[in-house]
């Protein structure tokens, strides 16, 4: 489902300003020493993404002075809040596709022009599949306010309303790739004057050399030839001392493995397939006077069905337990439309008698035993699957073996833009802590101790709806980044300003709910001694989930979890 960007009580944070020159590392990690240390200087370090967080990332080290290059495999940066028309090519299904691995040509750098219909593909399809339109529709509205959902140094028109289009919020976007020469065909601001981003660019393989110490990305561009009506693909590699992955958590769509769905997604009618996944939903109309199922409880089922509602004769929403939603009690966020009736999660789509013309004869079975029957339109809100490129060294799923800086532990010159918003301090810190460390003005830990910590669980800080624990990474990022600066040089960095603790509470309770947070709920912790935070880790089971929910009830705000 199309996630969407929330309101992480975390929010906004300051530019960062330049680091000094770099300090020479001498010798590989060694275990029984206090810091990490690097084979060789770190210069150049590939950025994945440009997203909001893939660009303050870059934007932080290009200002330390490091040779940086920005891949994204869209037109432009904007990551997901990049809208077109375009939707991506047909998800796979799990009874009916399966993915193979993108084929490489022999030698490097390589050419090769494509025709219309060349291997049975379309020059369109082939051309959505290499970039992937991102999953958000035309009138996509935020529910965090237009004060904080903004990227460090770019503001909004001062009559922007306070709920953004994604419209307004892409434009705010390339405002900052902009600002700081990383939007599309910026020049450098000094030599070698060669571009910093690539757009239309995707990374097809992340290597590590251990004889080099160097990342090799193997990397494909496609562009349009219109005199030609071909695209033309160009496949090369470059080397960097580092990388830093910043494509998110939501990249593939994920369809669940139901009876009969494979049957069911093949159904078309008028040409327009009766089931997708909701990262294709673009406009509402389509659904006027129709009965439509949605299958989905999170941010996109709920949105959408207040979307398409006054569209539609009748909405039919299919909601499974999720443990989150019930501990937290996000009833105020993850709120139907009034008009939409909840049934229980799916058990099998029974088989279609074939004849071709959409899934209204069709019958949907719940686990209750109910039988759903008369639906015209299937919208599945599931979620998505990472990809974190390396799934040997990091699980897509569970974004395991990372320190909490977002340094890979066995590897500190791969790290991962891990905030769950992007619009939170999180992303600057983890930004400007990448610059730091990569030129020596910040340390880390030897991977022993890192390796330590993380296996005891006390720096694991859950999920953005775990606030207290959120409220703990932000002082560590604080205490760590300015730390560092006041031994080793740099800029200090500020916490949570308290216009955003007042500007989220006013927000909630205004579009929310009366009192649901308060000052006192910013500042309980605010006096809470590190011996004394909550313990770390994600729930495990809705038991340890009801406990979380006692202990910050009141305090909990919503994320938007694009």
């Amino acid at each position: 489902m199309a996630r969407f960007n929330v309101l992480a009580i975390l929010l906004a944070a300051a530019t960062l300003p330049a680091l000094s020159q770099q300090t020479v590392f001498t010798s590989w990690e060694d275990d029984s020493s206090r810091w990490t240390t690097f084979p060789h200087p770190i210069t150049r370090v590939a950025v994945i993404g440009a997203g909001p967080s893939g660009l303050q990332a870059a934007a932080n080290l290009l200002t330390a002075n490091l040779s940086v290059r920005l891949f994204e495999r869209a037109p432009a940066p904007g990551g997901n809040w990049f809208y077109t028309e375009e939707t991506p090519v047909r998800e796979a299904y799990p009874e009916t596709n399966s993915t193979t691995p993108a084929t490489l040509p022999t030698e490097f750098p390589a050419t090769h022009y494509y025709e219309e219909g060349e291997d049975g593909v379309s020059l369109d399809e082939r051309w959505r599949e290499h970039w992937q339109p991102r999953p958000v529709w035309y009138n996509l509205r935020t529910n965090s306010p237009a004060p904080l959902t903004k990227l460090p140094g770019i503001s909004h028109a001062p009559d922007t309303p306070w709920s953004l289009s994604v419209h307004d919020l892409e434009r705010n976007i390339r405002a900052y790739a902009s600002l700081h020469g990383l939007n599309v065909n910026d020049q450098p601001f000094s030599p070698p004057y060669s571009p910093v981003t690539s757009c239309s660019t995707r990374v097809e393989a992340v290597r590590k050399c251990n004889e080099t110490s160097t990342w090799t990305l193997t990397l494909r561009r496609l562009q349009w030839l219109p005199e030609s009506h071909r695209l033309k693909a160009d496949w090369w590699t470059e080397e960097f001392d580092a990388v830093v992955v910043a494509t998110g958590h939501y990249t593939t769509a994920y369809i669940p493995r139901i009876k009969g769905i494979g049957n069911w997604s093949m159904a078309k009618e008028n040409g327009e397939y009766n089931m997708i996944h909701s990262q294709s939903f673009r406009h509402p109309e389509r659904y006027a006077g129709k009965t439509v199922l949605i299958v989905g409880a999170s941010t996109s089922a709920t949105q959408l069905s207040r979307v398409i509602a006054p569209f539609v004769s009748r909405l039919i929403v299919s909601v499974r337990p999720n443990r989150y939603r019930d501990g937290y009690g996000y009833d105020i966020l993850y709120a139907f439309a009034e008009k939409a009736e909840i049934v229980p999660e799916i058990s099998s789509f029974e088989p279609l008698d074939g004849n071709g013309i959409g899934i209204r004869a069709g019958r949907i079975r719940l686990v209750n035993g109910t039988v759903l029957e008369g639906i015209d339109e299937i919208i599945l809100a599931t979620g998505y699957r990472a990809n974190t490129f390396l799934p040997d060294l990091v699980n897509p799923r569970t974004f395991d073996n990372l320190d909490w800086r977002g340094h890979y532990i066995h590897d500190p010159t791969l790290a991962y833009m891990l905030t769950g918003s992007s619009w939170t301090q999180h992303a600057s810190y983890q930004g400007y802590g990448f610059a730091k460390v990569w030129t020596g003005k910040a340390r880390l830990p030897s991977r022993e101790r890192m390796w330590a910590d993380y296996q005891s669980g006390r720096y694991r800080f859950g999920t953005p709806l775990d606030i207290l624990l959120q409220e703990g990474l932000r002082k560590l990022y604080v205490v760590w980044l300015n730390a560092e600066s006041l031994e080793l040089g740099g800029q200090f960095v500020d916490p949570l300003p308290l216009e955003t603790r007042e500007i989220t509470s006013y927000f909630v309770n205004a579009h929310w709910r009366k009192d649901w947070l308060l000052h006192e709920n910013w500042t309980r912790f605010d006096n809470l001694p590190f011996n004394e935070w909550p313990k770390p880790g994600p729930a495990h089971g809705q038991h340890q989930c009801q406990w979380r929910w006692r202990r910050v009830q009141g305090c909990i705000v919503v994320i938007h979890d694009l």
